[in-house]
């Protein structure tokens, strides 16, 4: 079994040690290097020697603490983009209490391949962190309403779009079959493929083929716009 090679910087010590103690029970994930980052400007030696041993020696995932992210950033963006662009094969997962939809937006396009907020426990993290190793993006409910409203403002705001890609697309849900539609609320709650056969009573081959149609008759790419469109449509619906 392939182990997943984690790195994590983290604010808080005693957050950092608590989910430490919690992946040592997992056989799947290693913990590689781990540093406390309390304020930016006072430990950035430290930032700046972690982040060039990951380059020496790359983690698979990278936890990244959303104030120590911003902080850094607000800082020295352009450093942060140059390591990002020496980390490509390494997937970020931003880790914070609450996200702003502008934020999120900025970060997905800077690379960022999930967001988890802290009130959801250690054992969806591990879950989260699973995900994003297979190449997938993990977003909560909650936070996929609030990007796509956020995206459907910016839509309204540009007096030149003569109609939604969003609308377009709900449209384009009147294509699927029962089964299909099951199987896209499903990954709306970022369910894996063998999540939804087992909540299905399906095989999973059966579920890859239904993901696969639901792609094509939607014209979505994939699973986070899927979870968007869907969060949309539950919207529209009432």
């Amino acid at each position: 079994m392939k182990k997943i090679k984690l790195a994590i910087i983290a604010l808080e010590e005693n957050y950092l040690e608590r989910l430490a103690n919690r992946l040592r029970g997992e056989k799947d994930i290693t913990l590689l290097q781990t540093i406390i980052i309390k304020d930016y400007e006072i430990d950035m030696k430290q930032f700046i020697a972690f982040v060039e041993l990951m380059i020496k020696q790359p983690p698979d995932i990278l936890l990244f603490d959303q104030a120590t992210l911003r902080d850094s950033a607000a800082l020295d963006l352009e450093a942060i983009l140059d390591y990002r662009g020496k980390l490509k094969a390494t997937k970020v997962i931003v880790v914070g209490e609450h996200y702003i939809e502008e934020n999120v937006i900025a970060m997905i396009q800077g690379g960022v391949q999930g967001f988890f907020r802290k009130a959801l426990g250690d054992e969806q993290l591990i879950k989260c962190i699973r995900v994003v190793a297979r190449g997938e993006t993990w977003f909560d409910a909650a936070l996929i309403t609030q990007v796509l409203d956020q995206c459907t403002r910016e839509v309204w705001r540009n007096k030149d779009q003569l109609k939604s890609l969003t609308h377009l697309n709900l449209a384009k849900l009147e294509m699927l079959s029962p089964r299909e539609m099951e199987v896209l609320a499903l990954i709306s709650h970022s369910m894996t493929n063998e999540e939804i056969a087992e909540k299905l009573f399906l095989s999973p081959k059966t579920v890859k083929t239904h993901l696969r149609n639901v792609f094509e008759k939607a014209g979505i790419r994939n699973r986070v716009e899927a979870a968007l469109l869907y969060a949309r449509y539950v919207q529209m619906s009432h």
